[in-house]
């Protein structure tokens, strides 16, 4: 019983000890900053990394590392966004920046190559997405604000629409064959759209006043509240991985 008594109390001393000495960390609730989402959408381009004001704001683990050589760089890829596709963003110090976009170096170019450069007003706490597209011969970078001011009612799913592939216009819409951005241009951008929640939308992009989709794409799952970006990539009349298709991701 005596045994048992200080077996306790051992048990006791260490568990208090361990509380004691646990790692404490803090929980914070960031409330200042511009927050920024980096898509890829250049299809000639090479993967790319994205740096503001000389800090780099995408990237992965590079490639080949072994004890004695850090690895080749990964930027993004084509096709992609950063953070990730569910609805994060990269928090930015607001204010004037200087923005770069590069592709890294890699095992047949020993040094970065520049892919444009933009000055860039950011104000604190409003949300954009920042994209390069276009093809290889100008690329170009295109800043949108993503303003969620409109989706306002929790029962429905919001949408915005964006053409970046270059050199045509698209009625782009929803599956049903609704369309709800027609004869949209090149780095044309719509406002948040409601679509209803009850069925998990699937959305289409076509030659203006045609019915014949040339893409579609469609939300993994219906979730009422979500608001979204859909966008069209590519180059008018290629094929491969330039031929025009549809993403989308999430902005909230």
């Amino acid at each position: 019983m005596f045994k048992n008594i200080i077996y306790i109390l051992l048990a006791s001393v260490l568990f208090i000890s361990c509380e004691k000495n646990a790692l404490q960390l803090p929980i914070e609730t960031i409330t200042t900053g511009a927050r920024i989402k980096f898509i890829h959408a250049a299809p000639d381009t090479p993967p790319v990394d994205f740096y503001i004001n000389g800090a780099k704001f995408t990237g992965f683990t590079p490639t080949g590392a072994t004890s004695t050589f850090a690895g080749n760089p990964v930027g993004l890829p084509y096709n992609t966004t950063s953070p990730s596709f569910a609805s994060n963003y990269a928090i930015v110090t607001p204010g004037t920046v200087s923005l770069s976009v590069t592709a890294p170096a890699t095992t047949t170019a020993a040094s970065a190559t520049a892919v444009g450069s933009q000055s860039l007003t950011l104000e604190d706490n409003k949300y954009y997405s920042l994209f390069v597209a276009g093809p290889t011969t100008k690329p170009e970078l295109l800043l949108v604000n993503d303003d969620f001011s409109a989706a306002i009612d929790p029962t429905k799913i919001y949408v915005r629409f964006i053409n970046l592939t270059s050199g045509q216009n698209y009625d782009i819409g929803l599956g049903t064959g609704t369309i709800l951005a027609p004869n949209l241009a090149y780095k044309g951008v719509t406002g948040f759209i409601a679509v209803d929640a009850n069925t998990v939308p699937t959305f289409t992009f076509r030659l203006p006043g045609s019915a014949t989709n040339v893409g579609t794409v469609t939300l993994g799952a219906t979730s009422s509240g979500r608001v979204l970006t859909v966008f069209t990539r590519g180059v008018a009349g290629r094929t491969g991985t330039p031929a025009p298709g549809i993403n989308l991701y999430v902005n909230r």
